[in-house]
């Protein structure tokens, strides 16, 4: 989930992290757009320090195809999107029940709201990037379908 500050009572009250994401990889997606979309705001404090402190060894293991599973996690976070349930067809990603149902009792905004009021600037920031992500994805042998649920979220 990247290093963040939250109240305790807030994280659980937007639902923590969504249980069916595995090992890691959208969960700062995720919780970033349970925050904006659900009532909150996400605050940069440029006065703050945050330390990481990173274990000795792993405490879990990627399944054999970590690729997949990133895939996997990002269209589950993709359902934010709703307007993308074409590109999750190719994907199995579990039920999202409790989490469409948490949003409804939220009142959380659309995906569109977010685009208009958070992040108007998307479409220009897809624009300027694609290539230099599609580069890197290419050079990391990142899968063409990993690409897609990138760029769709950059």
């Amino acid at each position: 989930g990247g290093l963040f500050s939250i109240d305790k009572s807030y994280f659980y009250e937007l639902g923590a992290y969504d249980p069916g994401l595995d090992v890691w990889g959208g969960e700062n997606m995720e919780i970033s757009f349970n925050i904006w979309m659900c009532g909150g705001e996400i605050e940069i404090i440029p006065c703050s320090r945050v330390g990481h402190i990173f274990r000795g060894d792993n405490p879990y293991n990627f399944p054999k195809n970590r690729v997949k599973t990133v895939e996997r996690n990002l269209a589950r976070v993709l359902f934010y999107g709703h307007g993308y349930h074409h590109l999750l067809d190719k994907t199995e990603i579990g039920n999202l029940t409790e989490q469409i149902e948490l949003r409804k009792k939220l009142k959380c905004k659309s995906f569109k709201w977010y685009l208009e009021n958070v992040y108007p600037d998307l479409d220009r920031s897809v624009n300027l990037g694609e290539e230099v992500i599609m580069t890197l994805l290419r050079q990391s042998g990142t899968s063409e379908s990993a690409t897609k649920y990138v760029l769709l979220l950059v």
